[in-house]
């Protein structure tokens, strides 16, 4: 059976063209090697050498053969190379979710430093809602999110990207419009439309909080279960909402958007169930706090 040791001396004679040479370069003595190609020669049933003559020469079938196995050692090399790149996360494949939120901020550049980064990596998108997200990272139908931390983290990691503050988004033709910020107190009497608790529990939980501490509970007459969602219904003239500040990239003409006074942070992170070994995660979540503090405005 023709073992990789064989190929290895095979080509260092072949590159040396003398016998002794090679074997000093193998590190080994002269009569082992010369018995090896012998053997060598016996499995193939061909010469490889030429020996007639006082300097050695490779024979039609040795040419033929350094050839190929010239291709075996590249392919080899690219195995160990793969190998290698697979076990740090420089490649393989990597299922990210995300919440539209993180499409009007951070995942775009992400994404493409990522990309950049690791071209090898085979990364697929899927936008979620933040509770159907969590539940397939814990499922491991998905390796990481970039969401809101979820509110029972107990399988996964979470490793917070940044915070952003809440905003007030109001019809244009609302009576704070003008305003260049506005207390959350003055809109007690507003209808608000919110995302449901069943969604974004986090989210839910901070928006009601931050009404209550102000002396009132909002009234929330229409729920949706995306952001972009609840921006154009305030639009549409059907009430207030509290959203996260990335979500003024929308820039509807129907709507305004006013700083919160003492305004209340929601945080973004990027999640993974523990037990998932793929390494690939690591590496995405390295360049996600990466890009953010490139991204983050200055003294944030």
């Amino acid at each position: 059976m023709i073992e990789l040791r064989h190929l290895t001396y095979f080509r260092t004679v072949a590159e040396t063209l003398h016998f002794g040479r090679a074997a000093a370069l193998l590190h080994i003595s002269q009569p082992p090697l010369t018995r090896q190609i012998a053997a060598l020669e016996k499995e193939l049933g061909a010469q490889l050498f030429d020996r007639s003559k006082r300097a050695i020469q490779l024979t039609p079938a040795g040419k033929y053969f350094y050839r190929d196995t010239t291709e075996i050692f590249k392919v080899l090399e690219r195995a160990k190379r793969n190998v290698s790149s697979s076990s740090t996360g420089k490649s393989g494949s990597l299922k990210v979710g995300f919440m539209m939120s993180s499409a009007y901020n951070i995942l775009p550049s992400v994404t493409r430093h990522y990309s950049a980064a690791f071209p090898e990596v085979d990364m697929r998108l899927t936008e979620y809602v933040p509770n159907l997200l969590a539940t397939d990272i814990e499922d491991e139908r998905v390796d990481v999110g970039i969401m809101y931390r979820p509110e029972d983290c107990s399988r996964l990691v979470s490793h917070t990207i940044y915070a952003e503050p809440l905003l007030a988004v109001l019809p244009k033709d609302h009576r704070l419009a003008d305003k260049a910020a506005i207390s959350v107190a003055e809109l007690a009497q507003d209808p608000f439309v919110n995302i449901p608790r069943s969604i974004a529990p986090v989210v839910f939980d901070i928006i009601v909080n931050h009404c209550q501490s102000n002396g009132f509970r909002p009234r929330i007459v229409l729920e949706a279960n995306l952001q972009q969602t609840i921006v154009n219904l305030v639009g549409e003239g059907l009430g207030v909402a509290l959203v996260p500040t990335s979500m003024q990239a929308m820039h509807l003409e129907t709507t305004v958007f006013k700083p919160l006074l003492n305004a209340p942070m929601v945080e973004v992170a990027v999640i993974w169930n523990k037990e998932n070994s793929n390494p690939c995660i690591r590496t995405f979540a390295d360049t996600a706090v990466e890009v953010w503090r490139k991204l983050r405005p200055v003294g944030n």
